[in-house]
């Protein structure tokens, strides 16, 4: 009789373990800009979360999108308070808070999540609307001139376009400051902040950063998306 009391709790634990299980999955997916639009405009009643900073929100989002900042001390607290069973779809700059934002609803139960791969510069790509929409007057940040003048010249010209938030902007920051100094006058690097210079990143189809163009003579010869050690970039620049 013990043994089949035993077996009888077993049975209900094994039980209640795999229904908490299946109440806390997720299914969560990061999809292509092409689907992500076509999903938002099949589905009206779909959670919308930017995950950027006010500012950047501000200046620009999608359509119908809510502002919850991934890097905020309250972002669990407000995220918390929307419809875990609705299919949530979010996004940020260029996918990398996005991704942490999905991972972490997840965690608190939501049901079903989307992320949008390279964020919205790689919606920008796709000339998708926003709220915003890049016109000759309304030019924000470095010109095209403006960037040509800086490529001209007989020295090599390396571009570091970088964001602050950008954590793999931050640890090649002073690899390219280092490279800067040892090989000075052989060399030029100029970063260029893309939220600062938001029409000039957008007209050059910025997608992905950190984002290091290599000139000769103000002509593109190579460049690189992500971090990249010291060698490597001594390599890229033909500095050794």
């Amino acid at each position: 009789m013990k043994r089949i009391y035993s077996c009888l709790f077993m049975l209900i634990a094994l039980t209640s373990c795999l229904s908490n299980a299946a109440q806390n999955s997720s299914a969560t997916k990061t999809i292509p800009v092409n689907e992500y639009q076509k999903m938002l405009n099949e589905n009206k009643n779909v959670q919308l979360i930017d995950v950027r900073t006010a500012s950047e929100f501000a200046a620009e989002h999608l359509m119908n999108a809510i502002n919850i900042d991934y890097n905020a001390a309250d972002f669990k607290a407000k995220i918390a308070s929307l419809d875990k069973s609705k299919t949530t779809m979010i996004y940020c700059l260029s996918g990398g808070r996005s991704a942490g934002a999905m991972n972490a609803m997840a965690d608190m139960g939501f049901a079903t999540i989307y992320n949008m791969q390279g964020g919205i510069l790689q919606w920008n790509a796709s000339q998708l609307p926003t709220t915003a929409k890049v016109e000759a007057s309304g030019w924000k940040g470095m010109t095209k001139e403006e960037y040509k003048k800086l490529i001209s010249g007989d020295i090599p010209v390396v571009i570091d376009f970088n964001a602050k938030w950008c954590g793999p902007c931050k640890q090649l920051k002073p690899i390219l400051e280092e490279l800067q100094k040892e090989y000075a006058g052989k060399i030029k690097i100029i970063p260029i902040d893309i939220d600062e210079n938001k029409s000039l990143a957008q007209s050059m189809y910025v997608n992905n950063i950190p984002l290091l163009v290599y000139h000769e003579n103000g002509e593109v010869v190579s460049n690189q998306e992500g971090f990249l050690d010291k060698q490597g970039l001594e390599k890229m620049f033909k500095l050794k």
